[in-house]
């Protein structure tokens, strides 16, 4: 099952012939790290578009939410239940008690970017009746393998940037009216953070969330793709930020040929697999 997030309803048919089976979509206020947002008026639209090609529609309802926003929290998922989309990124257990009273919470997906590092982590959101879990982007083909051993219901991060760090502090804006620059800033625009120790770039983003930094490359996994079909994982995620539903039909379209291991071109030069053949420092499946 190949899951990509989507700039523009008119590319739900390219996308579909492309490979995708399913897309995340972005609504106001509760989505984070966005592609695009829907309002949630436009919701049922989009529902259609994908029935009608044959794709499944997931919502990102990634943002930590606070007590000030539960009754806006329980609006928005009642409307996402009468829409009746096909799964929900979550990553604030507050979301998933208020789903649970909603009974939806088979269509939840817990996605807290770096925390999911064991079976037992996946093994504890499953047995709660989530659809599925995501796996911290940072684990070793090895240690994907170890969980996958115990629990193959798990979602991966098969390409695009992924977040190392979210503030809700505004720390681009705060920088730049320090710097005296604040006529150049530019809500939900990547900008790049340049370290005085090293020479790579990280965008950074500031949303109406928060500020949320990224790793230098985006991840890609077209060489590790029969490996994870191997251990049982079936569903791969795309994220298209910082890039565009064509080139996102491209690695549809050549991630699929690399799971039936036939050639493969590689759309993307500026991604990565070095994450997989690594092994990273804290304790995880398989340490004591």
């Amino acid at each position: 099952m190949f899951i990509t997030t989507i700039h523009s309803i008119e590319s739900i048919p390219m996308l579909a012939k492309a490979g995708a089976d399913a897309i995340i979509v972005s609504i106001p206020y509760f989505s984070i790290r966005n592609t695009n947002i829907v309002p949630f008026e436009e919701l049922p639209v989009w529902k259609e578009a994908c029935k009608q090609n044959n794709i499944l529609l997931y919502v990102n309802f990634l943002r930590f939410c606070m007590e000030s926003d539960v009754q806006a929290m329980k609006s928005a998922l009642n409307t996402l239940k009468e829409v009746d989309v096909d799964g929900i990124y979550y990553a604030d257990e507050g979301v998933y008690y208020e789903a649970s009273q909603l009974g939806i919470a088979s269509k939840l997906i817990y996605q807290p970017e770096t925390l999911v590092t064991s079976h037992y982590d996946v093994d504890f959101y499953l047995n709660q009746g989530v659809q599925s879990v995501s796996l911290a982007h940072e684990l070793s083909l090895e240690e994907i393998g170890s969980i996958a051993r115990h629990t193959p219901n798990i979602e991966i991060l098969i390409h695009g940037y992924f977040s190392i760090m979210y503030s809700r502090r505004p720390l681009v804006s705060n920088y730049l009216e320090v710097v005296d620059h604040m006529d150049s800033f530019l809500m939900n625009h990547r900008y790049d953070l340049i370290e005085q120790t090293r020479s790579e770039r990280l965008p950074i983003v500031q949303d109406e969330s928060g500020t949320h930094v990224f790793a230098a490359s985006p991840i890609q996994s077209f060489s590790e793709m029969q490996a994870l079909s191997q251990m049982g994982i079936s569903r791969y995620r795309i994220d298209a930020i910082f890039t565009n539903d064509e080139t996102t039909a491209c690695l549809l379209k050549n991630y699929r040929l690399a799971l039936e291991g036939k050639p493969f071109s590689i759309c993307d030069t500026q991604a990565s697999n070095h994450l997989y053949h690594q092994e990273t420092i804290k304790k995880k499946e398989g340490q004591s």
